[in-house]
């Protein structure tokens, strides 16, 4: 939207609120700053901000709240995430290959599980990914998507140290979440 009005087709841009256009103070200044340039005002649907200097007041009060409550919010979020991970629940997104979940908790699966585990050892074994992935493909092993693995997907296992049991967040480390697939010595030797 803002390369498009460089190309003054446009007059006027309308938000919800301001808080869609954005929650950065200064991300927001310097959109409709470009935005002005172009000759494209930006209309507030739900907030009648008049083109006054007490208009002018407002949206800066509203930018400066908008931009507290996005940081606020982020806080309570991983502050969340920080008190789940400690409890030892998952917290969702993408599910790793060798665990399940069920009721917040991650389990390991055992099948999978052994596949992993057979990934590290052939790798601490010298052998590449490559030679590992046409084993995988022999065997028909997929993942859990039912797509093939691919090279990419085996070293990002091999680098992924929650197999260790061990989830890295921020400088913390929480060791509730992911049960324990690899052991510290096999790790160490596909480091």
């Amino acid at each position: 939207m803002i390369k498009d009005s460089y190309k003054k087709q446009f007059d006027v841009v309308i938000v919800y609120k301001l808080d869609r256009f954005s929650r950065n103070k200064y991300e927001s200044v310097v959109h409709k700053k470009t935005l002005k340039d172009n000759g494209v005002k930006l209309i507030s649907a739900m907030e009648n901000i008049p083109d006054t200097p007490e208009g002018t007041l407002m949206e800066a009060l509203l930018e400066g709240f908008n931009q507290y409550y996005s940081e606020e919010l982020a806080q309570k979020v991983n502050r969340g995430i920080r008190e789940s991970w400690l409890k030892g629940n998952c917290t969702g997104g993408y599910l790793m290959y060798d665990y399940d979940r069920k009721d917040k908790k991650l389990y390991i699966n055992e099948h999978e599980a052994s596949i992993v585990v057979d990934i590290f050892t052939m790798y601490s074994q010298g052998f590449n990914a490559k030679t590992i992935l046409n084993k995988l493909n022999q065997n028909g092993i997929v993942r859990k998507t039912g797509k093939p693995f691919n090279e990419k997907a085996i070293y990002l296992m091999l680098h992924n140290k929650k197999y260790t049991g061990i989830l890295e967040h921020k400088g913390e480390i929480y060791d509730k979440v992911y049960p324990r697939i690899i052991s510290d010595d096999l790790w160490e030797k596909c480091s």
